[in-house]
């Protein structure tokens, strides 16, 4: 196995560490979160730049990266979710989560077809615009368990949400567009 594959499913042990951390009421926790969820966003770009460089490109890579990148990041605002201050709509998540099925099934598809496709640039940007988001829900809830924050902090998670569903469903619609014409063939 490759480093970068073994960076991958690290990512994916940080990932339910992660969970598990947020899904207790401790604030210590919660901290320990924030610091895990880092050490796997940092992983990710790891992976990606190790396996450019080093020529070790797999295919198990281009299936297992995306696969833990939803873990952590629909486990971690799946547990946020349980922080009523932090106002995530559960809506938002659904939508996130329903997306990421319907991309799964069309890779599975695809698959059929031989064909694996790895992430596109639409599919990275989304990426990172829901860690950047996470990361950000996840500094405001240490930050609240520790000093009063102003009102309207606390409606950041809320519009963060809203914004990672379009820029999901964007990316989701992109995605559809390329692998379109592989698609029609499944339908015979």
């Amino acid at each position: 196995m490759t480093l970068a594959n073994r960076l991958t499913l690290l990512r994916m042990a940080l990932a339910l560490i992660v969970f598990g951390c947020l899904m207790t009421d401790s604030n210590a926790l919660h901290l320990a979160a924030l610091g895990f969820f880092v050490a796997a966003v940092v992983t990710d770009w790891v992976d990606g730049y190790v396996a450019r460089s080093t020529n070790t490109v797999s295919a198990f890579g281009k299936v297992a990266d995306p696969i833990a990148d939803k873990v952590l990041i629909l486990g971690a605002l799946i547990a946020l979710l349980r922080i009523k201050a932090l106002d995530i709509p559960p809506w938002g998540v659904f939508l996130i989560l329903a997306r990421d099925l319907v991309i799964g099934g069309i890779r599975v598809l695809l698959s059929s077809q031989g064909k694996i496709m790895a992430a596109d640039r639409w599919g990275k940007l989304k990426t990172g615009f829901q860690c950047g988001s996470v990361l950000g829900m996840l500094v405001l809830l240490t930050v609240m368990e520790r000093v009063q924050v102003p009102a309207w902090v606390l409606l950041l998670p809320y519009h963060l949400t809203v914004l990672c569903v379009v820029m999901t469903w964007f990316s989701a619609v992109m995605y559809l567009r390329q692998s379109f014409p592989t698609l029609e063939k499944t339908w015979g």
